[in-house]
C-alpha cells in the first residue's frame, strides 16, 4: 500500500468515525430531549391531579354514542394514565382515539393543555367507571374549557332560595347567619317564583316570572351579588345534594312573549356543598376558567340522562 492509499484509507476511518460520532450524539441529544419531555409532560399532569383538574374527553369516533366525558386523573404510569368517571362508560369506547383538555395552575398563572390519547381499557360500573387510556406523547397548547350548559328537568330541583348580599361583608359560614330569602322555590308550590333556567360549571340563569312588564319581581340588576341555595337531586339513585353558592349578575333581561319573565344571567364566586345534618358552609372559590366541579358532574350526568346514554 503506498503513502497516498494509506492517507485515504485513514481519510476514510476518519470520516466514518466522525459520522459514527455525530450520530451517536443526535441520538444521545434526542433521548435526553424525550427524557426531558417526558418528565415535563409529568410534571404537568401531577400537577393537574394535585389541583383535582377535571380532565375533558373528546371523543374523536364520529359514529360513539358518547361525545365527551369529565373525568378525574387518579394515577400515572410511564405508558397508561388511569381516569375515574362517575358515570357509566360502555365498553364500545376501548380502542377509540380521544382528545384529552385539562388545565394546570402554575406559579404565572393558569394553563390549558391537550394530548391525544387511546382509550385501553374500561371497568364499567353504574355509578362509577374506571378508563385506562395511553399516556401522552406530547403535549401541545389548549383551549378554555367550554362547559355544556343545561336546563335541569324540574324534578330534579327541590329547592330555590335566593338572597341579595352586600360585597363589602363576609359570606356567611353558617345556615345559621342566614335570613329569609328574597325569594324561594320549593317543588309542589303553586306558584313558580323562581326557577334554574340553566346551568353550567360557571354559572346559571335564574328565571322570575313576571305578572305585569312594567313591574320587575326583583330588584336585582347587573353587578349585584347574590347567595343562593340549590337543593338537587343526582344520579339514578336520587342522591340529595345541598349547594351553595354566591354569584354575581352578568346581565339582566326581561323575556317577552305568553310567558313574560325576568332572566338573570349570573357567574359563581363561590361555592360550597353542605353536608347532611351540618349548619357550617366551608367555601371554595370559583373561576370561569376551572367552574365548580359538583355542577360540572351534575350537568354531564343530566346532559347524557336527556340523550338516554345513562
Amino acid at each position: 500500500m503506498t503513502g497516498k492509499q494509506l492517507l485515504l484509507v485513514c481519510i476514510a476511518v476518519l470520516v466514518v468515525f466522525c459520522i459514527t460520532a455525530i450520530i451517536a450524539q443526535t441520538y444521545l441529544q434526542r433521548q435526553r430531549q424525550a427524557a426531558r419531555r417526558k418528565a415535563i409532560i409529568r410534571q404537568m399532569l401531577e400537577t393537574a391531579q394535585g389541583q383535582n383538574e377535571i380532565f375533558d374527553i373528546k371523543i374523536l369516533d364520529a359514529s360513539a354514542t358518547h361525545k365527551g366525558l369529565a373525568a378525574l386523573l387518579q394515577n400515572i404510569s410511564p405508558v397508561s394514565l388511569g381516569m375515574e368517571v362517575l358515570s357509566f362508560v360502555s365498553q364500545e369506547l376501548v380502542g377509540v382515539t380521544v382528545e384529552v383538555y385539562f388545565r394546570a395552575t402554575l406559579p404565572e398563572g393558569p394553563t390549558f393543555y391537550k394530548f391525544r390519547s387511546v382509550i385501553e381499557s374500561i371497568s364499567s360500573g353504574r355509578k362509577k367507571s374506571q378508563l385506562h387510556l395511553t399516556s401522552p406523547e406530547d403535549l401541545a397548547a389548549g383551549q378554555k374549557r367550554v362547559f355544556i350548559r343545561i336546563k335541569p328537568p324540574k324534578d330534579k330541583v327541590s329547592v330555590i332560595g335566593v338572597w341579595e348580599i352586600d360585597s363589602s361583608k363576609p359570606i356567611p359560614r353558617s345556615t345559621s347567619e342566614i335570613s329569609r330569602p328574597l325569594l324561594h322555590y320549593k317543588r309542589g308550590m303553586e306558584k313558580e317564583p323562581v326557577q334554574v333556567e340553566n346551568i353550567s360549571a360557571t354559572g346559571m340563569a335564574l328565571r322570575f316570572p313576571m305578572e305585569d312588564l312594567g313591574i320587575k319581581p326583583v330588584d336585582l340588576d347587573k353587578g349585584s351579588q347574590l347567595l343562593c341555595l340549590i337543593i338537587y337531586h343526582m344520579g339514578k339513585d336520587e342522591k340529595i345534594i345541598t349547594f351553595w353558592c354566591t354569584c354575581t349578575v352578568l346581565h339582566a333581561r326581561v323575556h317577552e312573549g305568553s310567558n313574560p319573565a325576568l332572566v338573570l344571567g349570573t357567574e359563581f364566586t363561590n361555592w360550597a356543598v353542605l353536608e347532611q345534618g351540618k349548619s357550617d358552609i366551608h367555601w371554595f372559590h370559583s373561576t370561569p376558567s376551572r367552574g365548580v366541579s359538583p355542577i360540572t358532574q351534575w350537568v354531564m350526568h343530566m346532559d347524557m340522562e336527556q340523550r338516554k346514554l345513562l
